[in-house]
């Protein structure tokens, strides 16, 4: 059968690094799946999902925009009140099924399949980022971002890779798997080189909510002249703890928002319907993210707490995120220190190298799953023994 090969070079995850870890006693600290596998999610949730079936919500959602009224005005606040951002939900905003079918969305109009198209992305980055280019027939550009920059954005490193055929730039932010927040200064430096070159600019907001110390989150397209140049991705997965449901989000510039619904009726049709009513009594009524971010904040200290001091180990407290982005490139390469730690201590993370050329040299430890203390506790322990085990060995 004849096919597009260049698929067949697409990043992959290699989950058989983890096919030998005993069941019943492995435990994985890898997915972004809030408090997975437990149930988590507070009743109200449920229940307006369970009365939206009962009600007999379960025909295509095909309102304008693909979104229930009743979300549509939940977005609509919640985009005025977290994000700064005034939208019409007629014009400007398109509900999707899923986060990852709406940044696909958005990096697809801009560019033009099979003629040398450019999109920047950003490394380490989220694999999907570096992935959903290559699948549309353009260019992936790779920008490298530094450990003693903590990752932040250089913007000589992105000019110097701007040519003629670059037509987007994507960034997470937070980024995910560093953890880095972008700072007003980077992201209206970003702007400038946006405007300057023309490029179109997809965020990624999946872990918006998820920000720690006081640092300032600043929605990108709410900055002077982006609002038009941007395609802004949300997502109720990680910002809600909602995977399941498959909802996600797009605000996009009203000149462009007919093809978009066009795109995306053709592609896949409209979102859940049913599920809609459960994101939207979730942003009706999201204090319990008050009680998830604590638990956060406290596992993300008691990671850096338990491997800070581990020789060979370099470990940064995160800025955002529910992830430990740790620098393991002195005990090895980063799928031997995930080999290590799944043969050693039947515990399950990413390797760097999932996340582009750039994360070579770390591994990805989430401290957002597993809702049990007991099971991350003791998860954590494992981490800390495995990497000091293998630094006594290494040196």
């Amino acid at each position: 059968m004849r096919i597009d090969e260049s698929w067949r070079e697409l990043a992959s995850p290699d989950f058989s690094l983890f096919s030998g870890m005993d069941p019943d006693n492995k435990i994985m600290m890898m997915g972004a799946d809030p408090f997975a596998p437990d149930n988590v999610l507070p009743q109200h949730i449920i229940d307006a999902t369970k009365k939206a079936l009962d009600d007999g919500l379960t025909h295509y959602s095909l309102d304008n925009g693909y979104a229930e009224p009743r979300l549509k005005e939940a977005l609509v606040s919640k985009l005025r009140k977290f994000n700064n951002m005034e939208v019409d939900p007629e014009t400007e905003l398109l509900v999707g099924p899923g986060s990852a079918f709406t940044l696909f969305l958005a990096i697809r109009v801009c560019i033009r399949p099979g003629v040398g198209d450019e999109v920047l992305v950003i490394g380490p980055g989220f694999a999907e980022n570096h992935n959903d280019v290559p699948q549309m027939g353009a260019v992936a550009v790779e920008v490298p971002t530094f450990a003693e920059d903590d990752f932040d954005l250089r913007m000589d490193e992105i000019t110097s890779r701007i040519t003629p055929r670059t037509r987007a730039i994507v960034i997470t932010n937070p980024n995910n798997p560093t953890g880095t927040v972008y700072s007003r200064e980077t992201l209206e430096q970003l702007a400038s080189v946006a405007e300057e070159h023309d490029l179109g600019v997809i965020v990624d907001q999946d872990f918006e909510r998820q920000v720690y110390d006081d640092r300032e989150f600043v929605n990108f397209a709410s900055l002077p002249g982006m609002r038009e140049r941007t395609l802004t991705v949300f997502g109720t997965s990680k910002d809600m703890g909602l995977t399941g449901f498959r909802v996600g989000y797009l605000v996009a510039p009203a000149e462009i928002m007919p093809i978009l619904k066009t795109a995306t009726f053709n592609y896949v049709g409209p979102t859940n319907t049913f599920a809609q009513y459960g994101v939207a009594a979730a942003y009706e009524d999201d204090a319990y993210l008050e009680d998830w971010m604590a638990i956060y904040d406290r596992r993300r200290r008691y990671v850096y707490e338990a491997i800070c001091n581990i020789p060979l180990v370099d470990a940064k407290m995160p800025q955002g995120g529910f992830f430990h982005w740790v620098g393991i490139s002195n005990l090895g390469s980063s799928l031997d220190v995930v080999r290590y730690l799944a043969s050693h201590q039947s515990l399950g993370v990413s390797p760097g190298s999932w996340f582009g050329n750039a994360g070579e040299g770390y591994i990805r430890v989430m401290y957002g799953t597993n809702g049990s203390d007991a099971v991350f506790e003791e998860g954590v322990r494992r981490l800390a023994q495995g990497l000091r085990q293998l630094a006594s060995e290494v040196q």
